[in-house]
């Protein structure tokens, strides 16, 4: 028979950790968020629908947008843990120049629409990761105001010859 045995109160402290409660509450909606589908979640909720919808969508029978959700869903990730890995370097040369990461920030045209500071919080971020920055044809930001964000970084313009 097996005797019932009461946890020593000790070793239970080490495994009771509490955190403390945040009255910041977009702080906290944003830490419940586990994916980017939570996140979208959240954005529909609280973006007006005209903002959001501009922001979600893609062109025309959103092929594109499918294949590209398509394409991230089928990527499997197979962690390698226990492995070396003194030295690793995620910089690259793109379009001839240097970026921290293999990828930079895209032109988004009416940026204003979804945060206030548009381009300028994008430049910013953008500067602080050592990628690339695109200012979209049909930015809210200048020129000017984008390089005044990101002055030593690449800043790149998306630019649509219009007819008229």
């Amino acid at each position: 028979m097996v005797q019932r045995q009461l946890p020593n109160p000790a070793e239970l402290l080490e495994l009771m950790q509490f955190k403390k409660p945040s009255f910041d509450l977009k702080k906290r909606r944003l830490e419940s968020a586990l994916t980017i589908a939570d996140l979208r979640t959240i954005a529909k909720r609280r973006t007006p629908k005209a903002a959001f919808d501009y922001t979600d969508g893609a062109a025309e029978g959103e092929l594109s947008l499918a294949r590209a959700r398509q394409a991230f869903e089928d990527i499997e990730f197979h962690p390698r843990v226990l492995r070396p890995a003194e030295s690793v370097d995620t910089s690259v040369d793109v379009l001839g120049g240097p970026s921290a990461l293999p990828f930079g920030i895209a032109p988004t045209g009416f940026t204003r629409l979804m945060q206030t500071e548009g381009e300028i919080a994008g430049a910013g971020a953008a500067e602080a990761a050592g990628i690339p920055f695109t200012l979209s044809t049909l930015g809210t930001t200048s020129i000017e105001g984008v390089k005044a964000a990101n002055p030593t970084g690449r800043n790149w313009f998306q630019l649509y010859v219009m007819r008229n």
